[in-house]
């Protein structure tokens, strides 16, 4: 870990806060906790978006399952680099109140309490599977409507500076991350275009 890693985290988690900033990024941090948008979201897109719509829905589950499923959990596992609030003492841990629904968690007085360091010398700090997540969902949406992957794009760096406030990673797993997200979504809308183009052309 480079020095100025640590000094960069200490600087976010400790020093560029806020009582609304405490709630608010652990608040688009806790992802379980907007499935029901989303849920709203994507019925909306089923249904109204055509048939440029479901293709963009397909790519976007193939990119975040890929993302997620696939490349994330076995880098986090081939790496094993400890979380920041796991590996050192002086940080600020914050999260959301626990609450079911995971919704009624964005309701509550969010908590914080100082970070303590764990026996394991393995953790799941690389990547941040929000980042790769939100940068494929991100990059998905951009390639289908241009104005909204603006849009998106700047929600993914939030979350992911989310990531940094909340001290559940460290400054240097989120640009790889991001670039992970960017890259598998565009493999996959590529992957499933040349497929559409294929098969489609057959069928005709």
């Amino acid at each position: 870990m480079a020095p100025w890693d640590l000094q960069l985290l200490q600087q976010i988690n400790l020093h560029w806060t806020h009582p609304v900033l405490d709630w608010f990024f652990p608040a688009i941090s806790a992802i379980n906790a907007w499935i029901p948008l989303f849920a709203v979201v994507v019925l909306l897109v089923a249904w109204r978006g055509g048939s440029h719509g479901r293709w963009m829905l397909l790519c976007i589950a193939l990119a975040v399952g890929i993302g997620d499923g696939i490349v994330s959990n076995t880098l986090k596992k081939t790496i094993g680099r400890v979380r920041p609030r796991d590996a050192m003492t002086g940080l600020v841990v914050r999260d959301l109140a626990p609450g079911k629904p995971d919704i009624l968690r964005l309701f509550k007085t969010p908590q914080q309490h100082p970070s303590k360091p764990r026996r394991e010398t393995r953790g799941k700090s690389f990547p941040s599977s929000h980042t790769v997540n939100m940068f494929a969902l991100a990059t998905v949406i951009a390639l289908f409507h241009r104005r909204w992957g603006v849009f998106m794009y700047g929600l993914a760096c939030l979350v992911a500076y989310s990531r940094l406030y909340v001290a559940a990673h460290w400054p240097t797993d989120i640009p790889p991350s991001a670039a992970l997200g960017i890259l598998v979504a565009l493999a996959t809308v590529w992957a499933v275009d040349w497929l559409r183009r294929r098969f489609g052309n057959q069928q005709a």
